[in-house]
């Protein structure tokens, strides 16, 4: 069986600590976005913007011709979660994300990596299984372990 390599990149990013004034504005967030993904040839289709009413925290989704970022932003904790994912060739979610940190002015920030579409070896693709027993089985059969354990004779 023949595997197609897809490839395309996705960076996870938590950004703490991030410059108030910057989360509180929504729609320079959002322009902010959408010059970002042209900056970095992520080829923006649509920006969304959803906004609960009465709820200062927000997410921003840029849909991209073969990818998408996200961001969503909450403002009474200073707190960023953004993903950036491209499969396009000529992209650099990598630039994406750096700039995301430096816009947000981040204090701290964790950023996660992943290659996606990377099947490696068709032994790869199998399921881990896991075993089925229910906790409650599991400390039933531990009760009686346990039992053998402490009934059992000690050699002095």
């Amino acid at each position: 069986m023949k595997i197609k390599k897809l490839t395309g990149k996705l960076i996870a990013i938590d950004m703490y600590n991030c410059c108030a004034a910057i989360l509180n504005d929504a729609d320079a967030a959002e322009k902010a976005l959408e010059q970002a993904c042209l900056d970095f040839s992520m080829q923006p289709c649509q920006i969304i913007r959803n906004q609960e009413e009465d709820q200062n925290e927000y997410s921003l989704f840029a849909i991209c011709k073969r990818g998408h970022v996200t961001a969503h932003i909450y403002p009474e904790e200073g707190f960023v979660a953004a993903d950036v994912y491209s499969c396009y060739e000529n992209s650099d979610p990598a630039g994406m994300a750096r700039y995301l940190r430096t816009y947000f002015d981040a204090d701290k920030s964790k950023i996660t990596l992943l290659d996606r579409g990377d099947f490696g070896t068709e032994s790869d693709m199998k399921p881990h299984r896991r075993s089925n027993i229910k906790f409650i089985r599991r400390t039933q059969n531990f009760g009686g372990q346990l039992k053998k354990i402490m009934m059992k004779p000690r050699s002095i």
